[in-house]
């Protein structure tokens, strides 16, 4: 899977560029609660799990 290469937890950058969409595109899916993420130190964090969810629904 594309996601083996990546990290547990990723940054709205690194899976901007694993799913070639904007960041933009991302925080929307987060603050609308589509897909799951967590702000820390004024960053969002995402899980593999919560991309992956995301993607098949």
């Amino acid at each position: 899977m594309v996601l083996d290469n990546f990290p547990d937890i990723l940054t709205v950058k690194e899976l901007s560029k694993l799913l070639k969409i904007s960041d933009q595109a991302i925080k929307r899916a987060i603050t609308s609660g589509k897909l799951e993420a967590l702000k820390a130190g004024g960053v969002w964090r995402i899980e593999k799990e919560a991309v992956i969810k995301w993607v098949k629904q």
